[in-house]
């Protein structure tokens, strides 16, 4: 008898030897990836997202920043970890589906070399011309590109940028003359809008509206598919004659992802405590702080929308004509 009882334990003691070396996802800190500098936008708005997540899922979510190459390098950092969950990121519609468009020296796939664990914002560019300047509106704007002796420039944080390729956008769909002025960050480019330097710039609520509040600039349409609650009353591309812009390309986001191969019931848990950090309300006042519109889904959500927007704006770079980098 006591050795037929030894025998029944000898399975316990394996099952429980199995399951603690088989610990459950999360048992030591997370890697958060951005892929710019700390204190830039994509910084300051993934920081609380993370640290709730971190909360959520009884773990330490650690933000390194990794910027460079237009966040190429950060997102191919992401793209080669070890696929367990413990390397995650954010990425936005610039790091996945507009620069690998441009950029030749990108070595990751966009569809194939990441989890999408979800989506967590929108966020929108506004075309902003200088208060004194004579353009009122977009068909001012448009018109204007279209007069032999004009010279109409537009500035941009760099090529390849969402708001390079913003301008972009309004060139193809229109047909006007407008000449590209890239700059090293929106800063600069900005600065030369506000003395006159350039006609019109494309750029993001957080780095503009104090500007617009303040009237030293003149929004004229946000890209948006729809109004932005943050300036209801400026209309869409849409609206203001140019149509089928939201439709070509005008979604900008940001998303979680990881390098691919995740295990799905790790994704599962990270999409989870993504959703239920972005339904909490002090995340979400500080996005909307930000000027972000919280876009929550499921990966495959998430992934359907990076391979929507990246053949869009692979059609924009094809059709434009812009130049890729080496």
């Amino acid at each position: 008898m006591k050795h037929r009882r030894m025998v029944f334990m000898l399975p316990l003691a394996a099952l429980a030897w199995s399951g603690w070396a088989q610990a459950e996802f999360p048992d030591r800190p997370i890697t958060w990836v951005v892929p710019f500098a700390a204190g830039g936008p994509m910084d300051i708005v993934s920081r609380p997202v993370a640290k709730k997540m971190g909360e959520i899922l009884r773990t330490t979510i650690v933000v390194e920043n990794r910027p460079g190459a237009g966040g190429a390098m950060g997102m191919d950092f992401v793209a080669r970890a070890k696929p367990d969950g413990y390397t995650i990121g954010i990425g936005s519609v610039g790091t996945q589906t507009i620069v690998p468009n441009v950029n030749r020296s990108i070595r990751y796939d966009p569809l194939q070399s990441f989890s999408n664990i979800g989506l967590f914002g929108r966020y929108t560019n506004v075309l902003l011309v200088n208060l004194k300047s004579p353009i009122t509106d977009v068909a001012s704007l448009v018109a204007l590109s279209k007069r032999a002796e004009a010279n109409v420039t537009f500035g941009s944080a760099g090529s390849g940028s969402s708001n390079h390729l913003s301008g972009e956008l309004l060139r193809a769909l229109t047909g006007g003359k407008m000449t590209h002025v890239p700059y090293r960050g929106s800063a600069p480019a900005l600065t030369d809008l506000l003395a006159g330097n350039t006609s019109f710039m494309f750029d993001t609520f957080n780095t503009t509206m104090a500007r617009i509040e303040g009237g030293s600039l003149r929004a004229l349409a946000v890209t948006s598919p729809a109004r932005s609650p943050f300036l209801p009353n400026v209309p869409t591309m849409d609206e203001a004659g140019v149509k089928g812009y939201a439709d070509a390309g005008g979604e900008l986001w940001w998303g979680v992802v990881g390098p691919a191969k995740i295990p799905p019931a790790t994704v599962k848990k990270l999409n989870t405590a993504l959703r239920e950090a972005l339904a909490t309300e002090d995340v979400q006042a500080q996005l909307k702080n930000q000027y972000v519109e919280i876009w929550e889904s499921t990966p495959e959500e998430f992934a359907q929308v990076v391979q929507t927007s990246y053949r869009k704006w692979n059609q924009l770079v094809r059709e434009a004509h812009i130049e890729t980098t080496e």
